[in-house]
């Protein structure tokens, strides 16, 4: 699925006591993605943020949290085919996705591997010049 003609690429987002901001490019080129929820704040650059086409939208996901032979805690966001106004700004509301992967030093453990718990976010998207 190829982006639209008016595509953005600043989306800002928050709920759930979740704020997220998610450029497809920067000043850079790269790709930058900030996750805050509390006092934390977690910003990724380049490869460290996984962005794949689905039937549904764009998924973007980041690793938040890794603890060894525990588990890896990922962020992911699901974004909609946009095509922007003349405005070049567009309000909508998505999901947000935290994921915690159950891992131990033997491999996957024996049963549910994963849980997930959904937020409901809201903001804009819009096309910015970097």
């Amino acid at each position: 699925m190829a982006p639209p003609q008016n595509a953005p690429n600043l989306f800002n987002l928050s709920g759930d006591g979740i704020t997220v901001s998610y450029s497809t490019t920067s000043i850079t080129g790269t790709p930058r993605f900030t996750y805050k929820k509390g006092r934390q704040t977690l910003n990724f650059t380049g490869n460290e943020i996984t962005s794949v086409a689905i039937g549904v939208g764009t998924l973007v996901s980041v690793v938040i949290a890794q603890v060894p032979d525990k588990g890896t805690t990922t962020f992911s966001v699901l974004l909609p085919a946009i095509k922007l106004p003349s405005s070049n700004k567009q309000a909508f509301r998505t999901i947000g996705i935290t994921t915690v992967t159950a891992t131990t030093i033997a491999g996957p453990p024996t049963g549910v591997q994963q849980t997930y718990k959904v937020s409901r976010l809201r903001g804009s998207a819009q096309k910015v010049a970097f």
